[in-house]
């Protein structure tokens, strides 16, 4: 335990530091934010005060040392736009985006379980196809279009759904159905393959030839079995999904991490996008830490080796 704690550790500082430093360098060829603060009359003296206040004006190797220096303490500096803390900016929007991605996560996986199994069992027939073109529509519309249309449709012509916000569990449903919709579909299409090949193992007659019944033999042997893979492309897409927030958030006007990164990206308020950049690859990395903790329970053959 101790090794794997210590590799996982290497994992952390390593994934948070290549990212943060991409970023920290990408955000400096996007422009100057001062001249997004001054008017257009401001003279070239008055904006360098204000890079000097800002501590814009010292050299990139400078400024970088000292990010990383305050990053470690958890001091990401002020908000150029809101003059406050770009860390707790980050934290009170970070329960909004993990709201939205649990919930997308929640909708992918009850769909694509039962749909990738009956896409196995009831191979050659409508079954199959009609799930066969639903996951290559998940996986085909961007989150954009899909988010726009379902506006279109459940909020706009039905009004059943609300459109923007958040508050209500109505609120809720059009973003998760619209962040769930690519990770449904891979996930899908990867238990009936998983599936497939496990329903032609030896062990899968055995326990036909036992007495067993059809259904506790696909969901107790065939589905159980499909589970290592199932969770890792579940736990690799919560990064993806966390990406995909991004737009949603902004499509759907939620007020989390990802449409507060967007307005700071449009802001060119750095302190905040390295701060919720930050955060974010470290939820991503604990989070990947955690699913190899769950493999020993779903193999125990893990455990022994």
């Amino acid at each position: 335990m101790t090794r794997f704690l210590r590799s996982r550790l290497l994992d952390l500082v390593i994934g948070v530091l290549g990212v943060s430093t991409a970023v920290f360098f990408l955000l400096r060829l996007t422009g100057d934010p001062v001249a997004l603060l001054v008017t257009e009359t401001a003279t070239r003296e008055e904006m360098e005060r204000i890079r000097e206040a800002m501590g814009l004006n010292a050299p990139l190797w400078e400024q970088y040392v000292s990010f990383l220096a305050r990053a470690l303490r958890g001091d990401f500096g002020e908000s150029i736009r809101l003059a406050k803390p770009a860390a707790a900016l980050v934290w009170d929007t970070l329960p909004a985006t993990l709201e939205l991605t649990t919930a997308a996560l929640g909708i992918a996986t009850l769909l694509a379980l039962p749909l990738g199994m009956l896409a196995a069992v009831y191979r050659g027939t409508a079954m199959e196809t009609a799930a066969s073109v639903l996951t290559l529509a998940g996986q085909s519309m961007p989150f954009f279009w899909l988010g726009i249309l379902l506006i279109l449709v459940f909020a706009v012509e039905l009004r059943w759904l609300p459109s923007f916000g958040r508050g209500t569990w109505w609120h809720l449903v059009l973003p998760a159905v619209t962040l769930s919709a690519s990770t449904m579909a891979k996930t899908a299409r990867l238990v009936r393959a998983g599936m497939i090949e496990i329903l032609s193992q030896e062990y899968i007659r055995t326990a036909r030839a036992k007495g067993l019944g059809e259904r506790r033999v696909i969901l107790e042997h065939a589905l159980w079995n499909t589970a290592i893979p199932v969770v890792t492309i579940l736990a690799l897409d919560f990064g993806v999904l966390l990406g995909g927030a991004v737009v949603t958030e902004t499509i759907f006007a939620w007020p989390g991490t990802g449409r507060l990164m967007i307005q700071a990206i449009q802001g060119r308020d750095f302190p905040v996008v390295q701060a919720a950049v930050f955060i974010l690859a470290v939820l991503f990395i604990v989070v990947n830490a955690a699913l190899d903790l769950l493999y020993v329970w779903l193999d125990p053959r893990i455990r022994h080796r």
